[in-house]
């Protein structure tokens, strides 16, 4: 999550405005292996057109049988009528359900067309446009330090001052264009450094997400983990972790709906573990993890810090994703136990590579504004992930790989909202996604409502039983500073 640090940035006087629920935008629904896209709204229409149908259908078939036990005259011809007319119908809801989810699936199959061509273009753009300025990089560098040093004050007053610009300004990196771009410059990152080290702007698009999918997004996050250790210094440099259980306690029921949920994941201690019990029956656990607690790029005592997420993006073992696994360990969770993973921000990646990891038996997974996009999950793992297409956060994880969850997305702030002035993107914020995870519960469409439905039984079919108890642990982590 991305949040200000209280010596960096002061917070604006005003209170914080919460998205405006009628100038909210629809939910995106994409279904695990499904090319239909559709909000929920639609989604939910197609199995009602299918009932109808249905039911005229039944009553056409009624109408037949009358009309067999009716001499022939005018009411039979009547009845005749009605009964075709149904039929009729029937056929025609029928037609219509079909025509509508062709037409979502043919959009959603253009939309994807037309994302890989500009991409692939993207790849191909952005190493010839390297090759051709890789002479002046030296000289803007030079500019760009020189303003730097002319600039009056201290480093520190210099970033304070362009973190309140941004938080002052959040329209500027608010919006799915803004997101769109930071998409393509992370994806584009490795077809750079192809094209500085001299390679031939094929070779990049050759060896990209859209060629062989050798190098991408995770390809230059490693590189850059790489580089900070081998540097001999802290920025970007993995360390061990250490974990500490803070409080254990017993609590009182399962968590109802997606809101509720994400209401539990931790601010400060970082990971927080439901166990759920029941006589005769093997223990459920649910992990919550949190967000990002500083993005500074130097690995001190924070793990859950922009190492862990440059490491996590990487596929790599982040010091938040060990710190967490560690946790689970300590709270008595096996290889065999089931477990359903609740992550915000940085904790969704987190959450995501504990389920990709294949070290432990996650059954559901719920993610929210996570740049785990990239993260390849196994087969069979269902749940749902939650992004703002104004949240640029999310594309820094670059595209979306094959997955079994459903998709949900909406933009946080319509276009002309008014936006919050006292927080650095207020569509990453977790007050935004408690909004979108109100209407998650609230949704009504069949792909999105069974997925909901697993994770809510998940932990409420044990708390309900007689003899149940629910133990919740809390546990803090810190780095080991010069332990690589």
């Amino acid at each position: 999550m991305l949040s200000a640090d209280p010596a960096t940035i002061v917070a604006a006087p005003a209170v914080p405005a919460a998205p405006d629920p009628a100038a909210a935008t629809p939910l995106v629904v994409r279904a695990g292996g499904s090319v239909l896209v559709a909000t929920d709204a639609l989604l939910a229409h197609l199995p009602e057109l299918a009932r109808l149908a249905d039911e005229v259908e039944r009553d056409a078939h009624e109408l037949a049988l009358l009309g067999l036990d009716l001499a022939p005259g005018a009411l039979r011809a009547e009845v005749d009528g009605c009964e075709a007319d149904a039929f009729g119908l029937a056929a025609e809801l029928r037609r219509l359900q079909v025509a509508v989810a062709m037409a979502e699936g043919l959009y959603e199959a253009g939309e994807r067309a037309s994302t890989w061509l500009h991409d692939l273009g993207a790849e191909w753009g952005t190493a010839l446009f390297t090759r051709a300025a890789v002479f002046a990089l030296p000289g803007v560098a030079l500019a760009a330090l020189a303003a730097w040093v002319i600039v009056p004050g201290s480093d520190d007053d210099k970033k304070r001052a362009m973190q309140r610009y941004l938080v002052d300004h959040p329209e500027l990196i608010t919006s799915p264009e803004f997101s769109g771009l930071v998409r393509r410059a992370v994806m584009s990152a490795d077809d750079a450094a192809l094209a500085l080290a001299g390679a031939p702007p094929v070779l990049a698009g050759l060896l990209g997400e859209h060629g062989l999918g050798v190098i991408g997004v995770g390809t230059s996050a490693g590189a850059l983990i790489g580089a900070g250790g081998a540097s001999g210094g802290t920025m970007f440099a993995e360390t061990k972790v250490k974990v500490e259980r803070v409080s254990e306690e017993r609590a009182h029921g399962a968590p109802a709906g997606a809101a509720e949920r994400l209401e539990r994941v931790p601010a400060e201690r970082q990971v927080r573990i439901e166990r759920y019990e029941v006589p005769g029956e093997p223990p459920r656990y649910v992990v919550y993890v949190a967000p990002t607690q500083t993005f500074s790029p130097f690995a001190e005592a924070e793990p859950w810090d922009l190492t862990s997420n440059v490491a996590g993006v990487a596929g790599l073992p982040a010091g938040s994703i060990r710190a967490t696994e560690l946790a689970m360990a300590d709270a008595g969770i096996t290889a065999d136990d089931e477990v359903v993973l609740v992550g915000f921000s940085q904790g969704g990646l987190v959450a995501d590579a504990v389920a990709a990891s294949g070290r432990w038996n996650a059954v559901g997974l719920e993610t929210y504004g996570d740049p785990g996009g990239g993260i390849e999950l196994p087969e069979g793992i269902r749940g749902v992930a939650v992004r703002h297409s104004d949240d640029f956060v999310v594309a820094t994880g670059g595209p979306q790989g094959p997955t079994d969850r459903t998709i949900v997305e909406r933009r946080a702030f319509a276009e002309g909202a008014e936006l919050p002035i006292d927080e650095l993107a207020p569509a990453h914020q977790k007050r935004a996604y408690a909004e979108t995870a109100r209407m998650l519960d609230e949704a009504r469409s069949p792909e999105l409502r069974r997925e909901l439905d697993a994770l809510d039984s998940f932990a409420r079919d044990y708390a309900r039983r007689e003899g149940a108890t629910v133990t919740t642990f809390s546990y803090r982590a810190e780095r080991v500073p010069g332990d690589g």
